[in-house]
């Protein structure tokens, strides 16, 4: 809307230039009244700290507008890719923030943004290089840690991966999503007994949430306690879809690929 609403304004700049002396039509009355109802100069300081507690959709448009009107704006650029990928579009997220990171290779955040954008969106593998390097910047940061943990899993790095959200826990050593992450790496690589105490002691953690629930009852199906798994996910989810789940995992379990089917998700 903001490229369209420029090139309306080149063009009305021509046409005057070209007829000074002729009345302005009402179309181009009606063109100018839009514009100059539509704000194109950058927001205030004031305005950028105050969209954080709008909905997201709001911050979404917000934010967009800002990054469109100067592409170089860090702020906007990180804030758009965090608010992207928490309404549920990592791959944007990924790709603003990695334009972002051409101006500023080592900015920490952005190399948190766009890392944790990748493997929320799956590429677990391409997401471990900027990660670290923001983690060797904070070595102390559960949450780079954490998600770290998350993408070496998915880069079939199980062990560097529990070593990983077990340093994330030394340093949160009550957040239930680091528990939560580390348990089911263990269930992946075979050992459900472990994930699903690590669950349940997550799942009493303040702060647990419907993931940690879910979680658990995928590990309760991963050893056979399919009703009980059921009457669990049934919390969070319509009884039809987590008949639908245990299903899923009943052939999983007896297929040859076992873990590995269910880990590739």
């Amino acid at each position: 809307m903001r490229a369209a609403l420029v090139t309306c304004l080149v063009s009305v700049t021509a046409l005057a230039g070209c007829a000074t002396t002729t009345a302005p039509t009402e179309q181009e009355l009606a063109l100018r009244a839009e514009l100059d109802a539509t704000s194109i100069v950058p927001a205030t300081r004031a305005e950028r700290d105050a969209i954080s507690s709008q909905d997201l959709l709001t911050q979404a448009a917000f934010w967009a507008e800002a990054y469109e009107l100067n592409p170089s704006d860090r702020e906007a650029s990180l804030e758009l890719a965090n608010v992207l990928r928490h309404i549920g579009n990592p791959v944007r997220s990924a790709e603003v923030s990695r334009q972002a990171l051409a101006l500023y290779p080592d900015d920490s955040e952005l190399l948190i943004a766009y890392g944790t954008a990748m493997a929320a969106s799956g590429r677990g593998a391409a997401a471990i290089e900027p990660l670290t390097r923001a983690s060797q910047a904070n070595p102390t940061d559960w949450r780079t840690l954490n998600v770290l943990g998350v993408a070496l899993e998915q880069a079939g790095q199980s062990d560097r991966a529990q070593t990983t959200l077990r340093e994330a826990m030394r340093y949160a050593p009550s957040e239930p999503s680091v528990m939560s992450n580390l348990a089911m790496s263990y269930a992946l690589s075979g050992e459900a007994g472990t994930a699903e105490r690590l669950l349940r002691e997550a799942m009493i953690r303040p702060g647990a949430d419907s993931t940690v629930r879910q979680n658990l009852a995928l590990v309760m199906a991963l050893q056979g306690r399919f009703d009980e798994a059921e009457e669990m996910a049934r919390v969070d989810v319509s009884p039809e879809m987590a008949e639908a789940n245990m299903a899923y995992i009943r052939s999983m379990l007896t297929s040859q690929r076992r873990y590995d089917a269910v880990a590739g998700r």
